[in-house]
């Protein structure tokens, strides 16, 4: 009988409320591409309460030694409804334990206990806005006295130009202070070390390896991981592209609903619309009908008129 794999909750916090944890968040417990950018167009960032939980995610480590579920809490930003302080707001976000509200029929849903404790915390710091760390680093020190694990996560790196210097710049900034902090560099939009994040969480958060979780994973840089994905979302288009030519041969399987029917469940199909999204697998399969109906009228032009011409050539001639 195996056991149950450990469960934790890591809590996203952020200073600047532009920073893009909301999008981080969403990433890691959601990969559907659909998914994500429904999520970018209904967001209002209306929140109605001092944090928002998302949900849970297992997650295996890469040598697939252990793995874990996390539930991803996600703080508020700092109340601007009732002018709260950083201070206070420092105090809110760094508890190390949260209760559940007696108001939220939502919340006592989701967890069984009425208070469960914070195991790691993600800091996420906006790469592309340019702005001070000071307010950043005052986050880190005060999420230091909760003794839990703390991992930093970069966002938005796609948007930067000249990422490769400004993330060496903010590493150095941080590490003569706050050496044992880890720092990730994510985009949620690219999907760029979204995994990598679970990964890092799950050696910070396990006993067997948090006392020096920052040595036990390395994560790999943005530019890495970004050549990294994709070369991942090339494969996959190539077995959709390849899944395509062996089974729609002709034009007998016309429409895309017809095909959608009929492969929605292959694990091929749903791995390219969970990374590029339905629209865009509708539009690969037109593209190859066009491309089956250039290749017909190809061989039309080639073959079949050179013949029907000969043909009617000797006719002609027979009957002169």
């Amino acid at each position: 009988m195996s056991l149950s794999p450990p469960i934790y909750c890591l809590s996203v916090v952020s200073i600047d409320p532009l920073a893009g944890k909301s999008s981080l968040c969403k990433r890691l417990i959601d990969s559907n591409n659909d998914n994500y950018q429904l999520f970018l167009s209904n967001n209002d960032n209306t929140n109605i309460s001092s944090w928002y939980y998302w949900g849970s995610i297992k997650h295996r480590r890469l040598d697939e030694q252990r793995e874990a579920i996390f539930h991803l809490i996600e703080h508020t930003s700092i109340s601007t409804d009732i002018n709260e302080s950083i201070d206070n707001y420092l105090k809110r976000i760094s508890i190390s334990s949260l209760r559940v509200e007696e108001k939220s029929t939502s919340q006592r849903k989701l967890f069984s206990k009425d208070k469960f404790n914070i195991n790691g915390f993600l800091c996420i710091y906006d790469l592309s806005s340019n702005k001070p760390i000071a307010d950043f680093i005052i986050l880190l020190h005060a999420l230091l006295k909760t003794r839990r694990s703390i991992i930093i996560a970069t966002t938005k790196n796609d948007l930067v130009t000249n990422q490769t210097l400004l993330s060496i710049e903010f590493e150095h900034s941080l590490h003569y202070s706050l050496p044992n902090i880890p720092i990730i560099h994510t985009s949620a939009h690219e999907h760029v070390n979204i995994q990598s994040v679970l990964e890092l969480a799950l050696h910070a958060c396990d006993e067997t390896t948090k006392k020096a979780f920052h040595k036990k994973y390395i994560p790999p840089n943005y530019i890495d991981a970004y050549k990294n994905e994709q070369s991942l979302k090339h494969i996959i288009q190539t077995e959709y592209r390849g899944l395509l030519t062996r089974h729609v041969p002709d034009l007998r399987v016309g429409s895309w609903d017809k095909f959608y029917e009929r492969w929605q469940n292959h694990t091929c199909v749903q791995t390219f619309i969970d990374m590029f999204g339905k629209k865009q697998a509708q539009c690969l399969f037109h593209e190859h009908i066009e491309e089956i109906k250039r290749w017909r009228q190809k061989l039309i032009d080639e073959r079949l008129i050179p013949i029907i011409e000969m043909l009617v050539g000797d006719q002609k001639s027979k009957l002169s």
